[in-house]
């Protein structure tokens, strides 16, 4: 099974795409100069004639008056996160503050978007083992379980997924190695089945809450276990699906190098280095395998609860400064972070707060394009939480588009477009990267597949390295569209960047423009006559 980064692009395509064999691969190529040669003309995005090699018509970003932009646009698998927990046995939650969710992940978001506000596409999803810790999973555990999963379905949402046996309120399990790995192989087809709504399957199993802490035969501490776990979990991981560890020492403890392709970090404290479980800090002997797995990996992360939330010894109840967060985010290329930790002290300032262009320019982090202007071009301020909630993960933008006016003698459409990045992290998830021509009727009737690995567009350089303000590269993507015959009248050229499981246009992916159309899932970049 070919999983995670080593998506092939032949694997990406087949997941739905029509391949003309006038495709290219990252731009126009050799098929554009050749039909340049021959007469062809390259046109602005608007339709008017331009000088040939011109640069093409710049598209605006996303300011916080336009359509959508004081909602933030929530794309697959990035920005803040929710969190729910539920017994496999009959999908009650082992914590007193979860009592009143109901046993449905759509009734539940509901819930937690009312508490907690709208707007997080990715919720945690712990399911807890603890009355199958040394015997099989039923049949009847593994339906609860898929009727959580067709819950986050309906509301388009994805799941950082934990299995674990401990809570932490109960006596803890004496699970085995040969439990967990059992238990993997039973689980494994589930997780399989519902993967399009699955952002990471962490580690889990280990520990009080499957954080890997001590547990009866602490198997963190033995490398042959690690090893033998992590293995065992990463090849039950479906395509495209990485898995998660906690610190970097676990991570170094697996002997083994084909798991470590597949491994991400969770960070289950973040304090900034102000709490003593908070090793992500410069200076910390994990921090340089931190930032080198960031960068292709799946991160992850929570605050810990308050002191308004929890009457733990580890509560924070600090404000984690969040131009600081912001920059360790950045650095750490985080794709999601939770919006329910630290709810009632950090998060609740983080929403009342002011934040400059200014600020964010000096502290060396993105700024996207108008996000800190009006539609007139004037300054305004945005709250810590719009900017971190806007910039976790990717936020890609259009920058620049050039097409031919015509489809000529032989029926094509050249097209192109340039695209930053102005999140915190690559995508890191695969999927393929088409140009479409839509009908007047916004349905597909041509399409290219460009060629090109989105999860190579960088982010600016992070905020705590030496390469903290390096802006982030252009990636330009285009193909040749093969018009069909009978095709007339107005259409459009458009970007698409569909999951490749499906799922249709809520889990496309939406550039952070405000003169770019949304169309049935597709980044409308610009208009034709045929």
């Amino acid at each position: 099974m070919t999983r995670a980064h080593g998506w092939s692009r032949r694997a990406v395509v087949a997941a739905g795409l029509a391949v003309p064999a006038t495709a290219t691969a990252a731009g126009l190529g050799r098929a554009q100069a050749q039909e340049r040669a021959g007469g062809g003309v390259r046109v602005d995005g608007d339709g008017t004639r331009a000088r040939r090699g011109g640069a093409g018509e710049r598209r605006r970003g996303l300011g916080r008056d336009d359509h959508g932009g004081a909602d933030g646009l929530n794309n697959p698998h990035r920005g803040f996160r929710y969190e729910m927990s539920y017994n496999a046995r009959d999908l009650t939650s082992p914590w007193p503050n979860e009592a009143d969710h109901p046993a449905d992940a759509a009734r539940t978001l509901d819930l937690l978007r009312e508490r907690y506000g709208p707007g997080a596409g990715v919720t945690q999803l712990y399911f807890y083992l603890y009355d199958y810790a040394t015997t099989r999973i039923p049949d009847s555990a593994l339906r609860n379980m898929q009727h959580i999963f067709d819950g986050l379905r309906t509301k388009g949402c994805t799941a950082v997924l934990r299995f674990a046996y401990d809570d932490g309120v109960r006596p803890a399990r004496r699970y085995t190695v040969q439990d967990i790995q059992g238990h993997i192989r039973r689980l494994a087809p589930l997780v399989e089945r519902n993967s399009d709504v699955v952002s990471v399957w962490q580690a889990g199993f280990l520990g009080a809450w499957g954080e890997w802490g001590p547990n009866h035969y602490d198997h963190q501490n033995y490398p042959e276990a690690v090893t033998a776990i992590m293995t065992a979990l990463t090849e039950a991981l479906p395509d495209g699906v990485e898995t998660q560890m906690r610190y970097a020492e676990l991570r170094r403890r697996v002997t083994a190098n084909g798991p470590l392709e597949h491994i991400g970090f969770h960070n289950d404290y973040l304090t900034l280095g102000g709490g003593k479980w908070d090793y992500y800090v410069p200076g910390n002997p994990g921090w340089q395998d931190y930032l080198d797995v960031s960068a292709t990996h799946v991160m992850d992360g929570e605050m810990p609860w308050d002191k308004g939330q929890s009457e733990d010894p580890y509560a924070w109840d600090e404000v984690i400064e969040p131009v600081a967060c912001a920059r360790r985010l950045h650095t750490l290329r985080w794709d999601t972070l939770s919006l329910v930790h630290n709810a009632t002290v950090t998060i609740p300032a983080w929403k009342s707060g002011t934040l400059t262009e200014r600020q964010v320019r000096e502290a060396q982090l993105p700024v996207s394009d108008g996000y800190f202007r009006d539609r007139r071009g004037a300054a305004v301020t945005r709250s810590p939480f719009e900017y971190l909630r806007d910039h976790l993960g990717y936020r890609l933008e259009i920058q620049r588009v050039r097409h031919d006016r015509h489809p000529g003698a032989r029926r094509r459409l050249r097209a192109e477009a340039d695209v930053v990045n102005r999140g915190f992290s690559p995508p890191k998830h695969p999927r393929p990267v088409r140009l479409v021509l839509l009908d007047s009727a916004g349905r597909t009737v041509a399409d290219a597949d460009t060629g090109a690995d989105w999860r190579t567009w960088q982010p600016s350089g992070g905020a705590e390295t030496d390469e903290a303000g390096r802006p982030a590269p252009v990636a330009t993507v285009g193909g040749t569209l093969q018009v069909p015959r009978g095709a007339h009248g107005r259409h459009r050229i458009g970007l698409a960047l569909p999951d490749p499981r499906g799922g249709g246009t809520g889990s496309a992916v939406r550039c952070a423009n405000a003169d770019v159309g949304w169309v049935n899932g597709v980044n409308v970049l610009a208009e034709v006559t045929l």
